[in-house]
């Protein structure tokens, strides 16, 4: 199970989905009629993603939930990423290192213009800088992930 999983709020539609896998379950012999009243009462109580996912700890998964339950992890990452990052599709890292360069090379360029010496490209350092900590958060987040 997925960390920020069980923090998702689950809808009626969920609830009806775990039901219907509740009765399955039922139909196979896996849970007799006590559990089945048992675990549709947690069901109906279930708020998040864990609780639900509580009453199937021990059951197998059916063919199609096997499938399904992928792309929908997937979707449920990439949700919780766009959220954290408010909805934005570059990264705050990525953001930050244009954000810098927008800054500080027209501060650069006007001394440059104004001066007309160089004094080394210095913009080049706070870029660099964020970029090495961007690869280093990415690659850490990999190190987790995998």
């Amino acid at each position: 199970m997925d960390d920020d999983q069980g923090y998702l709020r689950v809808s009626n539609a969920d609830r009806d989905d775990a039901i219907a896998r509740l009765q399955e379950a039922l139909d196979e012999g896996r849970i007799d009629l006590a559990e089945f009243e048992e675990r549709s009462g947690a069901a109906y109580e279930a708020k998040t993603d864990a609780e639900l996912d509580l009453l199937f700890a021990d059951l197998p998964r059916t063919g199609a939930e096997a499938v399904r339950a992928v792309p929908d992890r997937r979707e449920r990452e990439t949700q919780a990423e766009a959220h954290e990052d408010g909805g934005h599709p570059l990264p705050g890292m990525v953001r930050a290192i244009i954000w810098v360069a927008c800054t500080t090379v027209p501060i650069w360029l006007f001394f440059f213009i104004s001066t007309g010496s160089t004094q080394g490209y210095w913009p080049l350092c706070p870029i660099l800088a964020l970029s090495g900590i961007a690869v280093a958060q990415r690659l850490a987040g990999k190190r987790e992930r995998g």
